[in-house]
C-alpha cells in the first residue's frame, strides 16, 4: 500500500480523493499519475506507472480517478466550444506498441540476463529504452547516490528500505532530481525491482 497522504481534487462540482506517495512529495506522485493518465510519459515511465497500477489498489484507484477527471475536463472542453453540452466517453490513452507490465510481470526472474554492477548490484536490461531491472540480495544494498533526473522504480518482489522508507510489492518510488538515497533489500528474500528514467541519447549503450 501506498501509505502517504489524501489529496482532494474538484472538478465541476464534484471532490475526487487521491492518495499520494510519502516517498516524493505529493505534487510529483500526482503529476506523474496525471501525466500516465492523460498519456504523456515516454514508454519508461509508462510501463512504471502500468505496473504500479497493476500491482497496487490505490495506484489502480489512483489513475481511475485521473481518467475519469480527464474525461470530465475534456467533456467540459467539447460542451463550452459547443455552446452546450456534450457527452463523451473516457479518454483513451495511446501507447506505442512495445512490451506490456504484464509481458514484464511474466518474465521469469531466473531466465534475465542479470550482469552485477561495479557496486555488486545486479541489473538486468528490461527491453525497453530507459528501463531496467535491479536485483537486491538479502541484506545486500546499493551505494548512496542522487539522481539528475526523476527516476521511477516499481516493487516487483521482495522489499527493500532507502533511508526514506520502507516499499514492498507495487509500490511506486520516485525519485526526484537532488534526492539521494541507498536502497537496500529487507527481509530474508532478494528484491526484485523494475527501474525507469527519460531515455537520453546514450541509453542505448547501457542495453
Amino acid at each position: 500500500m501506498i501509505r502517504g497522504e489524501v489529496r482532494h481534487v474538484t472538478i465541476a462540482s464534484e471532490t475526487y480523493y487521491i492518495r499520494t506517495a510519502r516517498l516524493t512529495r505529493n505534487d510529483t506522485y500526482i503529476a506523474f499519475m496525471m501525466d500516465h493518465a492523460a498519456g504523456n510519459h515516454p514508454e519508461s515511465f509508462a510501463l512504471a506507472a502500468d505496473l504500479h497500477v497493476a500491482l497496487n489498489p490505490d495506484g489502480a484507484a489512483t489513475a481511475d480517478t485521473w481518467s475519469m477527471i480527464g474525461g470530465l475536463l475534456l467533456e467540459a472542453s467539447l460542451a463550452a466550444d459547443a455552446g452546450g453540452s456534450i457527452s463523451v466517453g473516457r479518454p483513451v490513452t495511446k501507447r506505442k506498441p512495445g512490451i506490456s507490465a504484464n509481458e514484464l510481470l511474466d518474465l521469469p526472474v531466473e531466465s534475465l540476463n542479470w550482469r552485477r554492477g561495479l557496486s555488486g548490484v545486479r541489473y538486468a536490461a528490461a527491453g525497453t529504452p530507459g528501463t531496467k531491472f535491479m536485483k537486491l540480495d538479502p541484506g545486500q544494498s546499493a551505494p548512496l547516490h542522487g539522481h539528475n533526473d526523476l527516476e521511477a522504480t516499481v516493487v516487483l518482489s521482495g522489499r527493500f528500505s532507502d533511508g526514506h522508507g520502507t516499499y514492498s510489492r507495487g509500490e511506486l518510488v520516485l525519485g526526484e532530481p537532488g534526492m539521494r538515497h541507498k536502497p537496500a533489500a529487507v527481509g530474508d528474500e532478494a528484491c526484485v525491482c523494475f527501474v525507469a528514467h527519460r531515455p537520453t541519447n546514450l541509453w542505448r549503450f547501457f542495453q
